[in-house]
C-alpha cells in the first residue's frame, strides 16, 4: 500500500479509482480494443503481483465480472477471452480457502447461466491447451507409429552401423526442463469452472458431441480430448526437471480430472465412443497401448492416471498428487459399474500400475523424503483394487478380464503380503507389528487387504500345488477354476452410496 498509495490513508481513495477505472473501461463498448486490452493486461499483472495480500480485498468490493463478461463476449475483444478468464479465476482464487463464502467471483462463477459465454470459454481454453501441447511435441516427436514410419524404422534398425545400438530410452530430461509453457495457466480457469459451473460442465460435455457432428478430418479436436492429451503430457513429465512449476501444473492437472469423474454429466460423455483421434504422451517408457478410434474418451481419463503413477515414483514423493489420481481412478470405475459400462480397455496396465504403486511404498518407504499422507495413500489404493474385485463382473467387459484382474494380484501376493506390515508401521512405528493388529475400530482398508490377501493366497497355494511354472500356466489354472467354481471373495466394503 505504501508504493501504490503512498500510505494507508491513501489507500481506499487509491484503489477504488483503480477499480473503478478497471470497470468502466473494460466496460466501455465504444473505447478501443487496444486500450481495453491494455487495461485487462494491467488488471491481470496486477492481481498476479499483490497475490493473496490486502489490496485484493478491493476488487471484491468492487464486482468486475460484468466487465468481463462484456470483454469475453463483445466482438471486438473476444479475441481476448484468454486473459479475461484468467482474471475471473485469479479474482476467485483471493482467499478461497478461508473466505470463499465471501468472495463475489466464486458466486458469480457458480450462478452465471450464460451458455454463450462458457462456449466462449471453452474455445478460448482448448486454442490455448492445444498450443501447450504442442510445445510439447516438437521437442520429442511422439506420433503414433504409421505403416511408413514402422518400415522406415525396420529398415534403418538393420543397417551395419545400428546392428548393436541399444535399445529405445527416454528422451533427456533437460529437453522438458522449461516446460509446459505459460499457457498452461489456462488450467486455472478450467478447473474453477468445471469445479463451480453446473452450466460450464453441461457445455463442457456437449462439446464432445457437437465436435463428432463435425466429420471434417481437420476439425479441432474438442475441448475434454484436448484437456485430456495435455494432461497425459503434464502427468508424464512433472518429476521430469524436478521443477516445482511442473508438479504445480501436474497437481492442477490430477485436480482437474477428479472434478471430472465427480461428475457424472461429464462421465456419460466420455463413455461415448468417439471418432476423434485421442493422442496421449508417448515420450515416456514404457509406452502404453494406443487408443485406436472409435474409443470411449473415459478410457483416455484412466491413462492419465496410469501415466502419472508410473513416471513420478521418487524419493520425493508427491503424496497428496497420488491422493488425488487415486480417488480420480475410484470415481471413474464406480461410475462405470453403477451405470453397468463394461469398458473395453487395457485393464491389465491400470492393475500392473496400482501393484507397483504399492510395491515401490512398501520398499522404499524408509528413504521416502516424506511420509505424511503416505497410509492414506495405502488405504485408498487397495480399497480401489478390492473394489475392482468384489465388483468385477459389473465392471469388467469379458471372463477373460475378471481371469487377468484376479492373476495379476495372485502373481502379485507377495506385494500385499508386504501391505500388513507396511500399514502396521505406519500406524505407529514405535509399536511392535502383532500388538498393533490387536487393536479395535480397523479402518476398512485393512479389511479389503484381508479380502485381497485371502484371494491372493488363497489361488497362490492351489498354483504352487499343481506346479505352474509360466504365466501363461497360471492364467489358465486360475480361468478354469473361476470357471468351475465362480470367483469367491470376501465382503463387499463399498455399499450402495457414491463416495465421498
Amino acid at each position: 500500500m505504501e508504493v501504490f498509495a503512498g500510505g494507508v490513508g491513501e489507500s481506499d481513495r487509491v484503489f477504488n479509482d483503480l477499480t473503478s477505472a478497471t470497470d468502466d473501461l473494460l466496460s466501455n463498448t465504444s473505447a478501443s480494443a487496444s486500450l481495453r486490452h491494455e487495461v485487462l493486461q494491467m488488471a491481470v499483472i496486477f492481481v498476479c503481483g499483490i497475490s493473496q495480500l490486502s489490496p485484493g480485498a478491493y476488487f471484491l468490493r468492487h464486482d468486475l465480472f460484468p466487465c468481463i463478461v462484456t470483454t469475453i463476449t463483445s466482438p471486438d475483444t473476444q479475441q481476448f477471452t484468454f486473459e479475461a478468464v484468467l482474471l475471473l479465476a485469479l479474482l476467485a482464487n483471493f482467499h478461497k480457502s478461508d473466505a470463499a463464502k465471501l468472495n463475489i467471483y466464486v458466486r458469480a462463477i457458480r450462478e452465471t447461466t450464460n451458455e454463450e459465454l462458457m462456449r466462449k470459454i471453452c474455445w478460448a481454453s482448448n486454442f490455448a491447451a492445444a498450443a501447450v501441447v504442442k510445445a510439447y511435441q516438437e521437442i520429442s516427436d511422439d506420433s503414433p507409429p504409421t505403416l511408413t514410419t514402422t518400415i522406415g524404422s525396420l529398415l534403418y534398425s538393420l543397417r551395419p552401423d545400428r546392428a548393436f545400438a541399444t535399445t529405445q530410452v527416454d528422451p533427456p530430461r533437460e529437453l522438458f526442463k522449461n516446460q509446459p509453457i505459460e499457457a498452461c495457466v489456462v488450467l486455472l480457469p478450467l478447473f474453477e469452472f468445471l469445479h463451480g459451473s453446473a452450466t460450464f460442465r453441461k457445455v463442457f460435455a456437449k462439446t464432445l458431441a457437437s465436435r463428432e457432428d463435425k466429420k471434417s478430418a481437420t476439425a479441432t479436436k474438442s475441448l475434454p480430448l484436448t484437456l485430456l492429451t495435455l494432461s497425459s503430457y503434464l502427468l508424464s513429465h512433472a518429476s521430469s526437471a524436478s521443477s516445482p512449476r511442473a508438479i504445480a501444473y501436474a497437481n492442477l492437472a490430477l485436480n482437474t480430472l477428479l472434478v471430472i469423474s465427480e461428475s457424472d454429466e461429464i462421465l456419460a460423455a466420455l463413455r461415448q465412443e468417439t471418432s476423434q483421434d485421442i493422442r496421449l504422451c508417448r515420450q515416456r517408457l514404457p509406452q502404453l497401448p494406443l487408443l485406436q478410434p472409435p474409443k470411449a474418451p473415459v478410457c483416455a481419463l484412466l491413462d492419465c492416471c496410469i501415466l502419472w503413477i508410473r513416471h513420478n515414483l521418487q524419493k520425493k514423493l508427491e503424496v497428496q498428487c497420488y491422493l488425488t489420481c487415486v480417488k480420480a481412478t475410484y470415481r471413474v470405475l464406480w461410475h462405470l459399474q453403477k451405470e453397468h459400462v463394461r469398458l473395453d480397455y487395457h485393464w491389465q496396465e491400470l492393475w500392473s500400475a496400482l501393484i507397483l504403486l504399492l510395491d515401490f511404498l512398501a520398499n522404499k518407504l524408509d528413504s521416502l523424503t516424506t511420509t505424511g499422507g503416505v497410509e492414506q495413500l495405502v488405504h485408498e489404493t487397495l480399497l480401489l483394487i478390492d473394489f475392482a474385485l468384489v465388483r468385477s463382473e459389473q465392471l469388467l467387459p469379458s471372463p477373460q478380464s475378471v481371469h487377468e484382474l484376479v492373476y495379476e494380484v495372485v502373481r502379485s501376493a507377495e506385494v500385499f503380503r508386504k501391505q500388513r506390515t507396511l500399514l502396521d508401521k505406519l500406524v505407529n512405528p514405535h509399536v511392535d507389528a502383532s500388538q498393533g493388529r490387536l487393536s479395535g475400530n480397523q479402518p476398512p482398508a485393512v479389511y479389503a487387504l484381508a479380502n485381497v490377501s485371502t484371494l491372493a493366497e488363497g489361488y497362490e497355494a492351489k498354483l504352487r500345488e499343481t506346479g505352474i511354472r509360466s504365466a501363461n500356466q497360471g492364467l489358465r489354472a486360475v480361468a478354469k477354476d473361476i470357471e468351475k467354481d465362480g470367483l469367491s471373495y470376501g465382503t463387499d466394503l463399498h455399499g450402495a452410496e457414491d463416495p465421498p
